[in-house]
């Protein structure tokens, strides 16, 4: 029979855990991202409270899986930090200055505008009003950043906003950034030098090789391999002559054609001087039946390829050749510093209308960028509100629709069905547009939830190695843990 007075004993010393059986022993982790390996042995005698006179009784108070006399205020302020971002309004603000791009890419999530669509350009009236409205939210650190499809089209606009941002963010004292995504095809040394000149972080697409890039991203105007290549080499020359800490950001979008040949795109990334790689896998978003049977391929497939992906990367780095993966990057944080590492996308509940706001040419405003992209399809269901008179009445009326409210309810994970108990709680998160678009709600199915899926299986790749000491000293390194650390981009996501 169950002894009560014995559960009511363990529930006052045991902290609260997940767990789950990880190869021959358990994993264990707590609502601050702590984590453990027991052997069977040792589950079983920390379930029982048999733990007090073995060498695991140190680690697990030391991690907070067994309770002391400052246990709940050690807790509360570890969980406090590691959420901190709930208690500000918007951070990243992204606005759409037009809808114009000089590409015509295979994965596109949207049909782009042609180059003569000028009136799908964003007017310095329209950018004002955002920047107004952006600097009413309530956080003390924004960030601006030019989104797709082709900022560079709206270039005098771009430096409008920049311009009068900085000045609203010295009256109103303000932190500020900005980030600008470009294919680079319109890139020129004046351009580049107001984006060094104003410090506009720089990110762009690098799909491997000339032929698997020239196909993803279509450019009948010139060769876009050459054109996004000579452009990465001369802006990261320039940041190195003048003493910027930093590299232009590459993103690879991960098709069929990929798959195969992991070593050929790091290979790519590393002869071009660029010290890490995010594996990004499609979005199901806008595809036809003809793009997806060219395009598309399993969650199983993309598990494997990032799986040989990352054993090359660590590879490569017991070769003192320093190259990460971004996404690992962001997990390895997660799971081994104390600090959140200010990624939207791996939050409960998700960045959208809470951290994230999307500003399109149009007046309208979006829960982030996929529901922006969602509107480009003719399904406004995630738009939040629009440019009002006032950006008073703005912000109060896009942060109190029904959009923000269903949006943060849909992507808590506290009370979503088995996403609560799983040993990986901590570090995920849930799409609520993902799962909208794959199934038709935008609560998530956890047996179908391909996110999911694909997160759960990194984490089990990431706690493999953690396991190997070697590996674990290199990841330790990625994160500035190590002897030999080296800063990291992702730093500022």
């Amino acid at each position: 029979m169950l002894n009560l007075e014995k559960i009511k004993w363990l529930n006052k010393n045991t902290g609260f855990f997940r767990f789950k059986p990880f190869w021959n022993d358990y994993l264990i982790t707590n609502d601050i991202a702590k984590h453990a390996f027991l052997t069977k042995k040792e589950f079983g005698d920390f379930i029982m409270w048999k733990i007090t006179e073995w060498e695991k009784y140190e680690e697990l108070l030391n991690r907070w899986f067994i309770k002391n006399d400052k246990y709940k205020a050690s807790m509360a302020l570890a969980y406090a930090k590691k959420n901190e971002f709930l208690w500000y309004g918007p951070s990243l603000h992204i606005i759409v200055t037009t809808l114009r791009c000089n590409h015509k890419c295979q994965y596109c999530h949207a049909a782009v505008a042609p180059m003569s669509a000028k009136e799908m350009d964003m007017t310095e009236k329209t950018a004002k009003k955002v920047v107004d409205t952006i600097f009413y939210t309530s956080n003390p650190s924004l960030t601006i950043e030019f989104q797709w499809w082709e900022a560079l089209v709206n270039w005098n606009v771009v430096k409008y906003i920049v311009e009068y941002a900085e000045t609203k963010a010295v009256h109103l004292k303000k932190n500020l950034s900005f980030a600008l995504v470009t294919n680079l095809t319109l890139m020129d040394d004046e351009k580049l030098d107001y984006i060094i000149d104003h410090n506009i972080w720089l990110s762009t697409s690098l799909d491997w090789d000339e032929e698997t890039h020239n196909f993803n991203r279509t450019f009948k105007d010139w060769n876009s391999f050459e054109q996004v290549t000579y452009w990465i080499k001369k802006i990261n020359k320039r940041f190195e002559v003048e003493w910027i800490k930093q590299k232009i950001w590459a993103l690879l979008t991960v098709s069929k054609r990929t798959l195969s040949k992991y070593k050929e795109v790091i290979d790519t990334y590393v002869e071009l001087g660029l010290d890490w790689i995010f594996l990004r896998p499609l979005n199901p978003y806008g595809f036809a039946a003809a793009d997806l049977e060219k395009l598309w391929y399993e969650p199983e497939e993309f598990i494997e390829f990032y799986k040989k992906s990352m054993d090359y990367i660590i590879e490569l780095n017991k070769k003192w050749i320093k190259f990460r993966e971004a996404m690992s990057w962001i997990y390895l944080s997660k799971i081994l510093t104390d600090k959140d590492p200010n990624y939207l996308d791996e939050r409960s509940p998700c960045w959208a209308c809470i951290w994230q706001v999307a500003y399109n040419f149009d007046w309208k405003i979006y829960s982030c960028d996929e529901g922006r992209m969602l509107g480009r399809m003719w399904d406004d269901n995630f738009k939040m509100w629009k440019l009002e008179e006032t950006w008073e009445e703005t912000y109060k009326k896009m942060i109190d629709s029904e959009t923000t409210k269903i949006m943060v309810q849909a992507s808590t994970l506290d009370w979503l069905p088995w996403y609560n108990d799983s040993v990986y709680k901590p570090y995920i998160w849930v799409c609520p547009i993902h799962s909208y678009k794959s199934t038709g709600n935008i609560i998530p199915n956890y047996s179908k939830d391909e996110k999911r899926i694909l997160g759960h299986s990194i984490l089990d790749y990431l706690f493999e190695n953690i396991r190997i000491e070697e590996n674990k000293n290199i990841f330790k390194d990625w994160l500035g843990m190590g002897d030999n650390s080296v800063t990291s981009q992702c730093e500022s996501i």
